[in-house]
């Protein structure tokens, strides 16, 4: 019989290696976006010029190449998500029963989409209501300056928040698949998993206005309820 340390030290092994198969992956669609990171710049700027026609400032000379190499990173890791996603569930998968492990390609599909459309809805609605939330406030004698360097970490954690936190009923209905969770138990927690979304958020989001929080909340609140349907389905499933 296989002895527990020599299986743990097998299973970081075979973590290590999907770690390192995600960052080449990253690294490698990185460097081809490096190819394109100016007008991925200028189209990660729209939502921004179509607020304002200000033009964007770095004040230190390496500022714009450094926020062109994060441009690059930041299209590698959207690009590699398919291949994060699909190391993730092949680590998990050995742990999974067979019937379990047929609806792995699904679930790595569904992953995946969620990703994508949580990127695009902060980058669609979220980003967009953050920036005219703040820049509300100049007033005639109180103007923006707004650096490049500033703006993209903004936009950058709302795009990858948002991806994030789209990817939660997976999670959820991982749950009630593995019994952690089920119908009734998330119908009774309804209230407590609202604040718990509020305040999960008010984490992920970069900007501590309310309007951000409230607006990334809001289809989470949505997603949730459909776990709460979805849940019936694997419970008759199981």
């Amino acid at each position: 019989m296989q002895e527990p340390e020599a299986g743990f030290l097998e299973h970081l092994e075979d973590l290590r290696k999907r770690l390192l198969t995600v960052l080449a992956a990253i690294g490698i669609f990185s460097v081809a976006g490096f190819f394109f990171s100016k007008p991925l710049f200028n189209f990660l700027t729209l939502p921004l010029r179509q607020i304002q026609g200000n033009p964007l400032y770095f004040q230190a000379p390496y500022e714009a190449f450094l926020t062109q190499l994060s441009v690059s990173v930041l299209a590698g890791a959207v690009l590699a998500s398919p291949v994060l996603f699909t190391q993730l569930w092949l680590f998990l998968a050995p742990g999974l029963y067979h019937r379990e492990k047929q609806v792995l390609f699904p679930l790595i599909l569904i992953s995946i989409l969620l990703f994508l459309v949580g990127g695009a809805f902060s980058f669609r609605v979220l980003v967009p209501a953050g920036l005219k939330f703040f820049l509300s406030y100049q007033t005639e004698f109180l103007k923006p300056l707004l650096g490049v360097g500033p703006y993209f970490s903004f936009l950058a954690g709302m795009i990858l928040a948002g991806g994030l936190v789209f990817d939660l009923p997976v999670v959820v209905l991982g749950l009630v698949r593995a019994g952690v969770l089920n119908q009734e138990r998330l119908k009774h927690s309804r209230k407590a998993v609202i604040v718990i979304l509020l305040v999960l958020a008010a984490i992920l989001t970069p900007t501590p206005d309310p309007v951000s929080q409230l607006i990334l909340t809001v289809p989470l609140v949505i997603l949730f309820e459909a776990c709460v349907f979805l849940a019936r389905w694997v419970e008759r499933k199981k």
